[in-house]
């Protein structure tokens, strides 16, 4: 399932929709992508900067922790944070367009 959301969290908002709703009834075996999460589930300077009010990741990360029916997959930001270097020698693009994305698994 690709999410890419308004990324805000308030009365009626889709992000209520899908983390009340929807996550909890996902079948085992499910993928689940969220667009524009990054590591450390936080947002680029740049956008907080810009005032854009997002919440979707701090959402997530509670959503996430001490969550046993769901695993994460693949973190791309964590995973150019833990090895960045490797990344800027494999991948010199992606040091300029990071691209925030989250995979995970229903248990």
């Amino acid at each position: 399932m690709f999410i890419d959301s308004t990324h805000i969290s308030k009365i009626n908002s889709d992000v209520n929709r899908i983390f009340f709703e929807i996550l909890p009834r996902l079948k085992s075996g499910v993928y689940i992508h969220f667009h524009d999460i990054f590591y450390p589930f936080s947002y680029p300077n740049d956008w907080l900067r810009d005032k854009n009010s997002w919440n979707e990741t701090y959402l997530l990360r509670t959503f996430l922790s001490f969550n046993t029916a769901f695993e994460i997959v693949f973190f791309n930001t964590c995973l150019n944070h833990l090895y960045k270097d490797e990344f800027a020698t494999a991948l010199p693009l992606s040091q300029k367009n990071t691209g925030g994305s989250i995979w995970l698994k229903r248990l």
